[in-house]
């Protein structure tokens, strides 16, 4: 039997396709045949089979580069879990198991290994590869080599010599995002010599594009709307920071929405719960950073909501590639306010200091006279004559580091310090009924550290994380929120860097390609505008995508925003406008009144409006033209507001059933309303029962 006929019945035992996609079939062909080769195929269009089925007819095994360590594990367990031998080895691993896992390979008891890129710093890795027969080496995520690319790791530019170190093995190198410059760039830095190209295309046919400028009051309104209205599948949210995604997340719970957060600042293993929550569908909708994402493979994701503009159109079509893997009909909504741009402009500037600040930050460095110095980003920002990010100071530092000038020994941390002012219930005052999240971070804190409270803590984030239940960064709004008040003293964690002084000379001196990083700002500045060039676009905003990543196709979608205005379709909100277009445009907020596009009004308090007028929520549903689920939704928020009276719902449950409800919470519990509907019987609806469960919950 051939090696062609070996893969079609490989994959119909493993994978339980009877055929392969598009794409997929020459690029497995090129690998039998050795040939180095470049797959730009859209998110979702099954790279992986690329390399996994070629491994497994293949005489040696295949190595796969992949960037996230934290991925690795479930890869290889997904592999495993349908009859594919694969290991990985990453620094999570003991050393012992390293030596355990590679002697497997020697013995041939593995076909794939996923390894991360910066394993090839390491020569006795390489020299261990060289002891073993290493036929493909697979580049997952290939556009991270090009420093014009969206997601550059310095690490990956190891590899072309570690290809080489290794024997030259055939090379397949994979990305859905890569423009035609990123293209040239990793055929470059790999070495590839007349590599095969296989271009499927950016196109995702299923997905439907839409902008839409809105303040955040609309924004989470429009996001709440969204989700009521999908009535199956799941979505993802991504916000631009820790706390937008902590604000939206807590915006959702409280309208009835059963939602879980994830951001970079969380533990791993609350991280790994949270992804394995939504990968069950124990949770429908995800409010996430752009950390979230990286091998999701869900294929019934409904919607992707960018809260605020993505930095560059790669990053927001690798995400919004998230959506639609089942081919079904899928969402991308983006919402814009002209402010977004600043955040990115920020991050821009900590990531490309200018010369001007790295030669000033080497000069105040070398003007101290021990070769060690320990000190804070705060503490060296101080120093200089521009006020530029803390971050850029850590990037001044890297470059600096990474020419031989200094070395970085370790980071050097010291534990917060808190010490409460005032008795415990005057604090509790103080913080507001309101703030009922944070009163319960105090009354744990005071439950497990009374006496220390007023002499003084020194605070552990990480223990006292885990002893109270409460992540790091709402303990610490609570601290700092007490310290505002006047009731506490706060100080936070000491972090300072170890910096070893390893060259002395002249700052004018310094050997470091300023024009690179020049070119690497101009860049960076370039894929910002972009991605609001993309906001502002007239056309279709598919064929705007295609045409960036040099599409060899880009039609017109004919269902996005912008096909349907032209079409006819009148718009239900504002396209954005550019401001600096034309100087007769109003501002946002006259513009939504005067045209009505858009009901600033929180869509709850219209809601409320109706009922006072005496209508049910059937009635309401079907004079706002909406479900009536969505309706009873807004009634357990304004009861939760005390907008509505419990005399109110006296008058539609029956004091009886609330009490019979009420015994059922307490015996039950109030979390989720089918158990409590199925105890109670037919004659109590869920109504009933939420708007029950609300008054109880106030009162």
């Amino acid at each position: 039997m051939d090696k062609k006929q070996q893969i079609l019945e490989l994959l119909k035992l493993h994978y339980g396709y009877n055929s392969l996609r598009q794409g997929q079939e020459q690029a497995i062909n090129n690998i039998i045949n050795k040939k180095s080769t470049l797959v730009i195929m859209p998110t979702g269009g099954g790279k992986s089979l690329c390399y996994q089925l070629p491994a497994l007819v293949l005489d040696g095994v295949t190595l796969v580069v992949s960037p996230l360590i934290s991925l690795m594990k479930d890869q290889v367990d997904s592999l495993n879990k349908i009859g594919i031998p694969a290991t990985f080895i990453n620094s999570s691993l003991s050393q012992d198991r390293v030596e355990l896992e590679l002697n497997k390979v020697r013995e041939g008891y593995y076909k794939l290994i996923y390894v991360a890129p910066e394993r090839f710093y390491s020569r006795d890795f390489i020299n261990t590869l060289n002891s073993i027969k290493v036929e493909l080496f697979a580049i997952d995520e290939a556009h991270c080599i090009s420093q014009w690319g969206h997601d550059f790791r310095p690490s990956y530019t190891k590899l072309a010599s570690a290809i080489e170190q290794i024997g030259n093995p055939t090379i397949i190198a994979l990305t859905a995002t890569a423009t035609p410059e990123v293209k040239e760039d990793i055929i470059k830095q790999l070495n590839l010599k007349n590599p095969e190209y296989i271009i499927t295309g950016f196109a995702r046919p299923n997905l439907q594009f839409g902008v839409v400028q809105a303040n955040d009051i609309q924004r989470s309104q429009l996001i709440l709307d969204l989700i009521w209205k999908t009535n199956e599948g799941s979505g993802i949210i991504y916000a631009g920071t820790r706390k937008k995604v902590e604000d939206t997340l807590l915006s959702l719970q409280r309208a009835g929405i059963e939602a879980i957060g994830y951001h970079g600042g969380m533990e791993a293993e609350e991280r790994k719960r949270v992804q394995e929550n939504f990968m069950n569908n124990r949770a429908r909708f995800v409010v996430a950073t752009n950390a979230f994402g990286m091998g999701i493979d869900k294929s019934d994701i409904r919607f992707v909501i960018h809260y605020s503009l993505p930095g560059t159109l790669e990053a927001y079509y690798q995400e919004v590639g998230r959506a639609g893997r089942d081919g079904k009909h899928s969402f991308c909504v983006l919402f814009y306010h002209p402010k977004d741009r600043r955040l990115h402009e920020f991050f821009i500037k900590g990531d490309n200091p200018p010369a001007s600040t790295i030669r000033e930050l080497y000069t105040s460095l070398t003007n101290e006279s021990s070769n060690t110095i320990l000190a804070t980003y705060s503490k060296l920002k101080e120093e200089l004559s521009d006020d530029v990010p803390e971050m850029a100071i850590g990037t001044s530092l890297k470059i600096l580091e990474r020419e031989g000038y200094i070395q970085r020994a370790n980071e050097k941390t010291g534990n917060a310090h808190f010490q409460l002012l005032t008795n415990f219930e005057d604090a509790v005052a103080k913080l507001g009924s309101r703030a009922k999240k944070s009163q319960d971070i105090l009354l744990k804190l005071y439950e497990n550290y009374a006496s220390e409270l007023n002499r003084g803590l020194e605070v552990n984030f990480e223990i006292i994380s885990s002893m109270i239940g409460a992540n790091k960064d709402s303990i610490v709004r609570v601290l700092k929120k007490l310290a505002n008040l006047g009731i506490a003293e706060y100080s936070p964690p000491f972090r300072g860097t170890e910096i070893n002084i390893l060259k002395r000379i002249d700052p004018d001196e310094l050997q470091i390609d300023f024009s690179s990083l020049k070119n690497k700002l101009t860049q960076a500045y370039s894929k910002l505008n972009k991605m609001e060039d993309f906001i502002y676009h007239l056309d279709c905003r598919q064929k705007y995508i295609l045409n960036y990543f040099g599409d060899d196709n880009p039609y017109t979608c004919g269902k996005c925003d912008n096909c349907l205005a032209d079409l006819g379709y009148k718009r239900k909100h504002k396209a954005p406008d550019k401001e600096y277009l034309t100087n007769t445009i109003k501002t946002a907020k006259q513009e939504f009144k005067e045209k009505k596009m858009f009901n600033t009004k929180l869509t709850q308090l219209v809601t409320l409006e109706h009922w006072k007028n005496g209508l049910d929520t059937d009635e309401i549903a079907k004079e706002r033209d909406l479900k009536e689920q969505t309706i009873s939704n807004h009634v357990v928020y304004l009861i939760e507001k005390d907008l509505i009276k419990k005399n109110e719902i006296d008058k539609i449950v029956t004091t009886n059933k609330q009490k019979k409800i009420i015994k059922a919470i307490e015996k039950i519990g109030g979390d989720k309303l089918k158990p409590i509907k199925e105890d109670l019987g037919k004659e109590y609806s869920y109504n009933d029962i939420k708007f029950t469960r609300a008054v109880y919950k106030k009162h």
